[in-house]
């Protein structure tokens, strides 16, 4: 971890074991910090301090600066153990001041990273455009749209009026069928 700020306020989580479930993908993995920095580990020997149980879009969220701790108000995130260390280790995580192309660039080369950084950020570019034309999407259907829908009353009403008129069209034709069946009948007999 290049982050000391961020090493330094981990230093009061060291031994401790979370476990992180993922939704969506499928995925559980344990995080532990040490004097060295952070550890991911794919299995663990010992029961996790905390628990957070989260999908994929919540624990990014839970990362982003600007939306700090917002996923676990909302849902996205649920901890069980001990709800304190849990939090401040997002927050940590959260905070951290690091720039994964940079150490890509160090591995594969700076042109390769820079491609690479290219395309995600028009990913993410694109993935703005689509969260605020959903949103825009929204607020077009609250205003125009929503007028059309039915209220529940009046949609009780409406069906109720619906099962009258079924009602009664079934009587008609139980009177028509009499009536051809009288007709048939009296033809018959002369």
């Amino acid at each position: 971890m290049q982050d000391t700020s961020s090493l330094q306020r981990l230093q009061k989580l060291n031994g401790l074991v979370f476990e992180v479930v993922l939704r969506d993908p499928a995925l559980s993995f344990f995080i532990t910090s040490t004097p060295e920095g952070v550890l991911l580990l794919r299995h663990h020997e010992a029961y996790p301090d905390a628990r957070i149980t989260a999908s994929s879009l919540g624990l990014i969220r839970a990362s982003r600066a600007e939306h700090k701790m917002d996923a676990l108000f909302n849902g996205d995130i649920q901890i069980e153990g001990n709800q304190a260390a849990a939090e401040s280790l997002l927050r940590i995580l959260g905070a951290i001041d690091s720039d994964p192309f940079a150490r890509l660039a160090d591995k594969i080369g700076v042109a390769p990273a820079g491609f690479i950084e290219r395309k995600v950020d028009r990913i993410r570019a694109q993935a703005q455009i689509w969260r605020r034309t959903r949103q825009l999407e929204a607020a077009d259907f609250m205003v125009f749209e929503r007028v059309w829908l039915v209220e529940p009353d009046a949609l009780r009403s409406q069906l109720d009026e619906i099962d009258v008129v079924r009602d009664r069209v079934d009587r008609l034709a139980a009177r028509i069928e009499q009536l051809a069946a009288r007709t048939t009948n009296d033809r018959g007999a002369a």
